[in-house]
């Protein structure tokens, strides 16, 4: 594991530490369902919809709002995709939006584009496990040598699909850019293996610092913790 290094608890915490802004006169208004004009997934919706698709359907995507409103595209493209979706106000200014329930027909074309080879690459590297994980308790944080590995990937993906996930990433940092870091959940599992992943070397080079926290007993990633550059 020479590219990783093991880091304190409280130095990670103290690391994201945030304040947190207690909601007021909370109200959930629904948006009536969008039906798809064409049979296309656009990346970010591929990024919304794996979830679903690896992980378990029955999970709600929740996307703050503070820096990106409704009208902004990148939201567009996920309307079509979910029948449950729900903009939460606090006093009556829009704070999150929540996406629940993929439609039938996304699922299909999600699936149809996997057995084809066309999701993004770098999304279908952050779930390299199926499956819901529970974790043990017993963990810890490793930072991410990235020093030490040379990106690899440049050479081996196709350009699109690296300004593909350039857009997902830009819209990531975009919707918490109130925050120093931000928060990956991928499907991984921690080995040496790992310095293979296409995501963590795109990471390594487009974020500051790396940090992955690490169930002791399955060895499998709780959360990736991103730093910005």
């Amino acid at each position: 594991m020479n590219h990783f290094e093991d880091m304190d608890k409280n130095y990670i915490k103290n690391l994201t530490r945030t304040e947190h802004t207690w909601l007021e006169d909370i109200h959930f208004q629904a948006i009536p369902p969008v039906d798809s004009a064409s049979n296309e997934i656009s990346p970010i919706a591929e990024y919304y919809i794996a979830p679903f698709i690896f992980r378990v359907p029955e999970i709600c995507i929740i996307i703050p709002l503070t820096h990106i409103n409704l009208n902004d595209d990148a939201l567009r493209q996920l309307f079509c995709h979910f029948q449950n979706i729900h903009v939460v106000t606090s006093k009556g200014t829009p704070v999150e939006l929540r996406l629940e329930n993929l439609k039938p027909r996304s699922k299909e074309l999600f699936t149809l584009l996997l057995s084809e080879k066309k999701i993004n690459p770098f999304v279908l590297d952050l779930y390299q496990f199926h499956g819901e994980h529970t974790s043990s308790g017993d963990y810890k944080y490793v930072r991410f040598n990235n020093e030490s590995v040379n990106p690899s990937y440049e050479d081996a993906i196709n350009p699109i699909h690296i300004q593909e996930f350039d857009e997902i990433c830009n819209h990531i940092k975009l919707i918490y850019s109130d925050k120093k870091y931000v928060h990956h959940y991928p499907n991984w599992l921690f080995s040496d293996q790992l310095t293979n992943s296409i995501a963590l070397s795109y990471f390594s080079t487009a974020c500051k610092e790396v940090y992955l926290c690490v169930d002791n007993v399955t060895s499998r990633i709780i959360e990736l913790t991103l730093f910005n550059n």
